[in-house]
């Protein structure tokens, strides 16, 4: 008895020790090692991240051996809660939110591995819970099928009649599930799944102004959590317009890092969008280099970034040298997607070159200005005269 007691108290120790140190262990078991389109067996898995722009980065390898693996992943001080992926499946991948804590994962067939079920933390348990009204509203619409097929017979249900009778009943039992959805975020309006989950699949079924409540009935512990600010973002971008909030897009400097607009709050900000290819971007440059002389004694107040819808980072980095603008103070980014970048996508540029001209709240002041247009308003904001606050002059 005393030896087995012991040995729990050592158990809780190790438990709480991997807690404290911001340590997530993962631990998986595959049931069966067959893929699906694959005639071999699955031998190695990865721990991988989605970025800000989803793309995936591998963190992480782990060898299956005999069904089971597991990784010990160190957390940075303050790094939140994000959705992760199990990969290396050839049909798919396991999602699951990696935080402080031991997480199982439990996979019936390599060959769908969607179907794994992950438990063991706080935010993966949550995340069963709000799985399960999605399960149970597609459960509630089979029900529903095989109720009327018994009460007026298969033919009936595949008639037209029918047709349209289970599709209102489906829309209704949608209806009641997206319902179930929003009310359990709402209730969990301090986890980050809220914000995530709002964003890619409630979002899509509202309006702008809705869509911003949710927006503000996301708790204040996430204003610094990235899928908040994308979940702003995104919901800031169905409505741009001059005088609106901009989304705070994120920007990839040369060095790598990302940064975002939001970091030049209390500065106006003037984002050029451009590329090297681009030969109306290059005549347009000679008034974005204009700009950029003529505002060295207004640095501490303005910011000029030029970001680019390159796809190849020589060709990006030849055209910042040949045109002399990797100067000081003038920003440059570029995420090598062109026009599916997000920085494109939620400011709506669908043509470069586009000016977007920003004030120290963050908000719109122009999306079409060029040329000497664009030199004259930067000139005329800096010297104190606010124009697109009264009206235009």
């Amino acid at each position: 008895m005393i030896k087995n007691i012991i040995s729990a108290l050592f158990a809780i120790a190790a438990c709480l020790s991997v807690q404290a140190q911001d340590v997530c262990v993962i631990k998986g078991r595959i049931n069966n090692n067959a893929l699906r389109y694959d005639d071999a067996k699955i031998k190695m898995v990865y721990l991988t991240r989605l970025d800000e722009y989803d793309r995936l980065i591998k963190i992480d390898s782990a060898k299956v051996k005999k069904g089971k693996y597991s990784f010990k992943y160190r957390m940075e001080k303050d790094e939140p809660t994000m959705l992760y992926l199990i990969t290396g499946f050839d049909n798919g991948n396991i999602p699951l939110f990696v935080e402080a804590g031991n997480i199982d994962i439990t996979t019936d067939s390599a060959a769908y591995p969607l179907n794994s079920f992950v438990s063991g933390t706080i935010t993966n348990n949550l995340y069963n819970e709000y799985k399960k009204i999605a399960e149970e509203c597609v459960q509630a619409q089979i029900d529903s099928v095989k109720a009327l097929a018994a009460r007026y017979g298969d033919e009936w249900v595949n008639s037209k009649e029918g047709f349209d009778y289970r599709n209102r009943l489906n829309a209704i039992e949608i209806m009641k599930c997206n319902s179930r959805r929003l009310k359990f975020l709402l209730d969990n309006n301090s986890s980050p799944i809220a914000p995530l989950l709002m964003e890619r699949e409630l979002m899509k079924h509202i309006g702008e102004a809705y869509a911003m409540q949710m927006v503000g009935a996301i708790s204040h512990t996430l204003f610094s959590h990235p899928y908040y600010r994308s979940f702003k973002s995104k919901a800031l971008a169905r409505d741009l317009r001059e005088g609106n909030e901009l989304p705070d897009i994120p920007l990839q400097m040369q060095d790598g890092k990302v940064i975002h607009l939001s970091d030049f709050r209390g500065k106006f900000v003037l984002i050029d969008f451009w590329a090297s290819w681009c030969k109306p971007c290059m005549n347009e440059l000679k008034f974005i280099k204009q700009i950029y002389d003529e505002t060295r004694d207004k640095k501490d107040s303005f910011v000029l970034i030029s970001h680019s819808f390159d796809k190849s980072e020589e060709a990006w980095q030849k055209a910042i040298a040949d045109e002399g603008i990797g100067r000081e103070d003038w920003i440059h980014s570029c995420d090598f997607m062109m026009g599916k970048s997000p920085a494109a996508r939620m400011m709506n540029v669908q043509m470069i070159p586009t000016i977007v001209l920003v004030d120290p709240e963050g908000r719109a002041i122009s999306f079409t200005l060029r040329g000497e247009e664009a030199v004259e308003r930067v000139k005329q904001i800096l010297s104190g005269d606010l124009y697109y606050l009264q009206g235009d002059k």
